[in-house]
């Protein structure tokens, strides 16, 4: 994978730069080699993010009559939406009934209905663009990791499904160990309706997409600074000017500062990844032998799944700031092991890493900060199937001139987050806490 050049955190190169993903060597989707904004230029909505917020934006503002310029600071899906694990989850992290008593009946339930359509979002836009992606429509384990995990696990398929969620069971520990080929969990919820794929051919086909409904693409176009007007807002990068009625900002966990009000409210850490070598058939056919993805019960949650190339791909919460040495992957090799441990043996063909956008209270936002910009962030991890259907219902509101009023999902801003160094000081000890809790509850 290239490695563009972009603002980089701290002083130093983004991760990607040394660990560069899986993904990019096995996408069938070409990358775009769209040419920088050079120049002025007007548009009705300027999109800040070429991953699959930004994306799907863009297509739901174009085939709506708008003239939409996309700017992405390195390729599209140089940010999380090429480094994830690939897996399409549904639903938010909160149960029909959590939602509700938060929410109110009416909204919580539209909320819960949208999150249960998140990931046939995903699968409707792959097959009307015929986007190659590596589309598996397999489905999603959560095994459980002790009895308290079993316990939650348990309680989430039951009070999902009485909520009228379809597609979720239980499997007791034996059917377990036989889909995942491990003798290491309890337990396990299966939830038939979820997928895999693979990220980065996701977001160039939904790139290619939009720019078959007149959306005219710039990588290698970070944008510097923001000017507002009453005629609208100037966009500005190094090379050029983007005059636009309305801007939408999805950048994310790789804002860098663009958007101070969503940066405060987010908080980034950054996950890590391995793929192994091919593993051998007789190994292979013993593990995640029938296609699904798994996430475990822990806070500190371990994820995986088998490549069709018989690799497996595994990650879990990684340094702070991104990995910097070889050395930095240790713990997640380890975990992997210690799940199949007949994996010893069989080499690492990559690493990488890549930040993930959390907010306090676990919730994505939409906001409108000013009254011609809007943000969409903070999917905490579920952004394949969330930021694909965020970026779509955002797109329609802007087309629509309308309001966060007529937006079900959580809108405006995201609950307050500390100043950034106590920030960080927090996360810190968030995840050294969770790791104790993660051995007894």
């Amino acid at each position: 994978m290239s490695s563009p050049s972009t603002p980089q955190p701290a002083n130093r190169p983004d991760c990607s730069v040394k660990f560069p993903a899986y993904w990019g060597d096995v996408a069938q989707e070409p990358a775009l080699g769209a040419a920088p904004l050079a120049g002025e230029v007007r548009c009705d909505v300027a999109v800040i993010g070429a991953g699959y917020s930004g994306l799907t934006a863009a297509i739901a503002l174009a085939e709506r009559g708008l003239d939409v310029r996309l700017l992405e600071a390195g390729h599209v899906g140089w940010g999380g939406s090429g480094r994830n694990s690939g897996s399409v989850i549904r639903g938010f992290k909160t149960s029909r009934t959590g939602l509700i008593a938060q929410y109110g009946r009416e909204r919580g339930g539209a909320m819960s209905a949208f999150g249960d359509g998140t990931v046939q979002q995903v699968f409707d836009l792959v097959a009307r663009f015929d986007i190659r992606c590596d589309l598996r429509k397999n489905g999603w384990i959560l095994p459980a990791h002790n009895a308290a995990g079993l316990a939650r696990t348990r309680e989430r398929c039951e009070s999902w499904t009485a909520d009228g969620t379809k597609g979720l069971a239980m499997l007791d520990r034996a059917q377990t160990a036989e889909h995942l080929g491990t003798e290491t969990y309890m337990g396990a919820m299966i939830d038939h309706e979820c997928g895999a794929l693979n990220p980065l051919a996701y977001a160039r086909g939904l790139a290619r997409a939009a720019q078959g409904l007149g959306v005219i693409l710039h990588e290698n176009s970070p944008v510097t600074g923001l000017e507002h007007g009453p005629d609208g807002t100037r966009v500005r990068t190094a090379q050029g000017v983007v005059r636009a009625g309305q801007v939408l900002i999805t950048t994310n966990a790789y804002g860098n500062g663009l958007d101070r009000e969503s940066g405060a409210q987010l908080a980034t850490i950054h996950t890590h990844m391995v793929a192994t070598d091919p593993i051998p058939e007789e190994i292979a056919a013993r593990i995640m032998r029938h296609g699904q993805s798994a996430s475990d019960s822990r806070r500190i949650l371990h994820y995986w799944h088998m490549e069709s190339d018989r690799r497996m791909l595994f990650g879990t919460r990684g340094l702070l700031d991104g990995p910097r040495k070889n050395g930095d992957f240790a713990h997640v090799i380890a975990s992997l092991h210690r799940i199949y441990p007949e994996l010893k043996n069989i080499g690492i063909s990559h690493r990488w890493a890549g930040r993930v956008g959390m907010t306090r209270d676990f919730m994505p936002r939409i906001d409108q900060p000013r009254p011609n910009i809007w943000t969409a962030y903070g999917y905490c991890g579920r952004g394949v199937a969330m930021a694909s259907s965020y970026g779509t219902l955002v797109g329609k509101v802007m087309a629509e001139k309308g309001n966060l009023a007529q937006i079900e999902v959580p809108n405006g801003p995201a609950p307050k987050l500390p100043a950034l160094p106590l920030r960080r000081m927090g996360i810190v000890s968030v995840t050294q806490l969770y790791r104790m809790m993660d051995m007894v509850a």
